[in-house]
């Protein structure tokens, strides 16, 4: 049996900078650096242990270093496809730091062998899927696919976001 606490690092991969998403020139006039917060990622993070430590990187807004990986036990990141090149780099990172890495959202789900290389993948809603992670990772399993039953999520069931976790100066 693993440790009860631990170090969540989740990172928000890049848009690409072509993509409709990016909403650069948008953000210069408005003084931001982003229009809006992952909302993804930090409802997963209440779906988490309350005792586990939690830090959110931004890529579109801060920059990520050594140190984030060095602090973190697990790192976990996911998103569309205009993120794609970015959440491909960011599992690199996690192997060449030898940090176990949990990737969801819609283009895992969607194209989950192109995402191989990550230990952990999400397919399909967090909400439902969850709970069998988190005893996956507590018995001491470092791999594995987790995939949400098919239909729709109740997500009037879905926790708060941890918006805690937002430097809410950076968005719009």
């Amino acid at each position: 049996m693993m440790a009860d606490t631990c170090k969540v690092l989740m990172i928000f991969p890049r848009f690409n900078a072509n993509s409709f998403w990016n909403y650069k020139e948008a953000c210069d006039l408005a003084g931001a650096r982003y229009p809006a917060a992952p909302l993804g990622l930090i409802t997963v993070a209440a779906l988490l242990p309350e005792n586990w430590e939690i830090r959110l990187v931004n890529r579109n807004t801060e920059q990520l270093d050594h140190a984030d990986f060095a602090w973190a036990d697990i790192v976990m990141t996911g998103g569309m496809l205009p993120q794609r090149n970015d959440a491909l780099h960011i599992i690199e990172m996690c192997r060449a730091c030898d940090k176990p890495v949990v990737i969801g959202g819609p283009d895992v789900t969607s194209s989950p062998s192109l995402y191989s290389a990550a230990n952990f993948q999400v397919l399909g809603e967090a909400e439902e899927i969850m709970i069998d992670f988190i005893a996956a990772w507590r018995r001491g399993d470092r791999q594995g696919v987790f995939e949400a039953p098919m239909g729709k999520t109740d997500v009037t069931k879905s926790p708060l976001p941890r918006f805690d976790l937002l430097k809410l100066d950076q968005y719009l």
